[in-house]
């Protein structure tokens, strides 16, 4: 503990009376090139001035402490009372004695060919390959000039990929990581699958060839996404699953998610508690099939509407699988899978309006009136409310929604959709962003809970979720900060 703090008090003193801010890490390309004997030195063609020349020793070439872990972004430490240099980048940690042969690697005992030592003019040198290889660089000579030249190739610290570009919800969530992440001073990439899994894959390997320590991936299908999430774990990056869990695979390290099954509840409450007497027309609507929060939004809602269901509040209009299993409290996932079958809109705006209207075309005037509908998400509810709207045998609607994006809210201030479970996404990317900064700088992220993924337990810490209607919207989405007053018309 001791020797802990004289290296930080050092360091710090380093900062304040010698003017620079040690670097947690080096993102960016550096090229170092200095010559054996001349105290002109070059960071990236811009020249430098040392205050000790490169010498090589027993073969070896010692070039100043600090310079080089300056130049290639690393945080130094100097302990005088134990005679110790280190360094720090990433996951990194380099301590050498001088003096000593031996020096110490994140832990792990090395021996060294030549000694840092401490000049007669009172400058201390390390031997620079073997400084700039432990940190992660590349060290060239060139016997004829004498000149040594340190590369560090540019690094990603987060790569992200997200669904699609076409959803409101997933163009909010890219702005707010870059600008969490960079905060947190990372640097990251986020790139789209545009609803195609194998774009998903290439987009993870193009990540990974990039360098990236963390992935943050939200799968576009859970099951497909394995196979990308396997690659990354090869690669040895650290894979958090977000938003949607990544199945059949133990490659997945942490989960970010919002309680999937606490949004289904909250939908189905909704719709119980806008209803009155008996036999009320409920349509029934899900999110893809590939996508497993679509089973834990259904299993939510089912556990709510089921006994509304058997005691006749409801009464199921648009799925023979749900009518069939109506009897039941608990589903198993095939069950589930049954009815999500027929009642899917792939999240997909354009199917859902097509399947709702498909479903009113087929029902008689008598199964329809004041009906009741649970809707997957903000997207598909507005085609879904709109295709029901037009219907002049639908008196009115109750129908639900989530994501909270911004067409919906106004649709809320409208009177054309009911309400929206809000998932306060700032919440979610901070919570991920949390994690990826975690897992770089060697931590675990906070664990409450865990979901199996068909292969194994995943940690994760659920967020909480909000109901949003017409009564609450200027409070939880207005005041809190979330979207400015201008974004909406007619606010209550």
């Amino acid at each position: 503990m001791r020797k802990a703090l004289s290296i930080l008090l050092v360091m710090a003193l380093l900062a304040g009376v010698l003017g620079f801010a040690p670097a947690v890490r080096a993102s960016q390309a550096v090229v170092v090139q200095m010559t054996i004997g001349s105290t002109k030195a070059t960071i990236d063609l811009k020249q430098v001035v040392l205050d000790q020349p490169p010498l090589i020793e027993n073969g070896r070439t010692l070039v100043p402490f600090r310079f080089i872990g300056e130049a290639l972004g690393a945080q130094i430490g100097w302990d005088p009372a134990n005679r110790t240099v280190s360094y720090i980048l990433g996951d990194k940690s380099i301590v050498l004695t001088i003096g000593s042969a031996t020096a110490m690697v994140n832990g792990v005992k090395t021996t060294l060919d030549v000694a840092a030592k401490i000049l007669p003019t009172g400058r201390t040198v390390v031997p620079i390959r073997f400084i700039s290889e432990s940190i992660g660089a590349k060290v060239a000579w060139n016997a004829t000039t004498r000149m040594v030249t340190v590369t560090m190739a540019a690094t990603l610290d987060v790569g992200i990929v997200l669904p699609t570009k076409d959803e409101p919800r997933w163009l909010q969530d890219q702005t707010r990581f870059n600008t969490a992440l960079k905060t947190a001073g990372y640097d990251a990439e986020i790139l789209f699958s545009q609803g195609s899994s194998a774009i998903e894959k290439q987009n993870v390997e193009a990540l990974i060839t990039k360098g990236i320590k963390v992935l943050i991936l939200c799968p576009q299908d859970a099951t497909a996404a394995a196979a990308a999430a396997d690659e990354a774990r090869a690669a040895g990056i650290k894979v958090i699953s977000y938003d949607r869990l990544i199945l059949n695979t133990s490659a997945v390290d942490y989960y970010v998610t919002f309680d999937s099954i606490s949004v289904g509840k909250a939908q189905a409450q909704y719709l119980v508690g806008k209803t009155t007497g008996t036999k009320n027309p409920l349509y029934l609507y899900a999110g893809a099939a590939s996508d497993n929060n679509a089973f834990l939004f259904f299993e939510g809602a089912w556990d709510v509407l089921q006994p509304k269901i058997a005691d006749g509040t409801f009464v199921i209009e648009n799925s023979s699988e749900a009518v069939a299993l109506q009897g039941k409290a608990t589903l198993t996932r095939a069950e589930m899978a049954k009815i999500i079958g027929q009642i899917t809109t792939n999240w997909d705006f354009t199917v859902a309006k097509n399947l709702a209207e498909a479903n009113l075309t087929m029902a008689t005037a008598g199964k329809k009136g004041n009906v009741f509908i649970l809707a997957p998400n903000d997207g598909t509810a507005r085609s879904i409310a709109d295709a029901f709207a037009a219907d002049k045998d639908v008196k009115s609607y109750v129908i639900t929604g989530q994501d909270a994006e911004i067409p919906s809210v106004q649709y809320i201030i409208d009177g054309k959709q009911s309400m929206t479970v809000f998932k306060d996404v700032r919440t979610l990317v901070k919570d991920a962003s949390a994690a990826a900064v975690d897992y770089l700088t060697g931590k675990t992220p906070e664990k409450t809970t865990t979901y199996n993924n068909g292969k194994i337990d995943v940690p994760a810490k659920p967020s909480a979720v909000i109901s949003v209607d017409k009564s609450n919207v200027v409070a939880a989405l207005i005041t809190s900060g979330y979207y400015p007053a201008s974004d909406f018309t007619g606010l209550p």
